[in-house]
């Protein structure tokens, strides 16, 4: 947990070490929405896949993954069902709103599926989504179509909804999935807001190292609305040299 009090402190301190104090006259919620608004920009850039647990094992993470592991939500956690969507493609589908909690990034998926008396069968869903206008080219090449014997298939995401395709042969009975979920948002008492609630004390959720990171796209934010372009800039800086 990173302490907001500690990243409100930082936030002025680092505008006004090049700067006049016009510059630090910034209101506690412009602050908030700058910090949550990092918090996800930071979330995204840390976020570079996983590789494929039934080839690399459930540790299998890069570095960046890891700094966000706190917010991953493995297999087992939820499971969702599938409907058949277009029985011309073999498609089926899932909602991505069942999940809980929310969904913000996906990284994994698989599916337990049933064929004659073969039951319950792990069938692996390539990691990366796929195009829409791939899908007529996958389920009609031989080497890439899915297949139960092979337990693999593939999957696309539109809107809210999660597809994944068969041959036909076998039947897609839950979908579960490995995804990051999105973070507790950052705040502080002393404002009212934008749905007239007051506001309340909750610390960043992210991992104490990242305190620097998030702080530096925050500053680089707030910077460039308070026309700080020395504190802009120093930032920026910052934030290439984390990379």
């Amino acid at each position: 947990m990173i302490p907001v009090d500690s990243l409100l402190y930082k936030i002025d301190q680092r505008l006004n070490k090049l700067s006049s104090n016009d510059h630090q006259k910034i209101q506690l919620e412009d602050k908030i929405l700058a910090l949550n608004e990092a918090q996800l920009k930071l979330i995204k850039q840390k976020f570079t896949g996983v590789s494929t647990p039934s080839k690399m094992g459930f540790g299998a993470f890069t570095k960046r993954y890891q700094d966000i592991g706190k917010l991953l939500v493995d297999f087992n956690e939820n499971s969702l069902s599938l409907e058949e969507e277009d029985p011309n493609i073999n498609q089926w589908t899932a909602k991505l709103s069942e999940l809980n909690p929310e969904m913000m990034l996906y990284a994994d998926a698989y599916v337990i599926a049933d064929k004659g008396k073969c039951k319950d069968r792990v069938i692996w869903i390539n990691k990366d989504l796929v195009k829409h206008g791939d899908i007529q080219f996958l389920i009609n090449n031989v080497d890439f179509k899915p297949s139960f014997e092979y337990q693999e298939t593939f999957n696309t995401i539109t809107g809210g909804d999660i597809s994944i395709y068969t041959d036909g042969t076998f039947t897609p009975k839950e979908l579960k999935i490995l995804y990051v979920r999105y973070p507790q948002k950052i705040d502080k008492e002393g404002y009212t807001d934008f749905d007239g609630n007051p506001s309340i004390n909750q610390d960043c959720e992210l991992i104490e190292y990242l305190e620097d990171e998030l702080l530096d796209l925050t500053v680089a934010n707030l910077a460039d609305y308070t026309e700080n372009m020395s504190a802009a800039q120093t930032a920026r800086m910052r934030t290439i040299t984390n990379e």
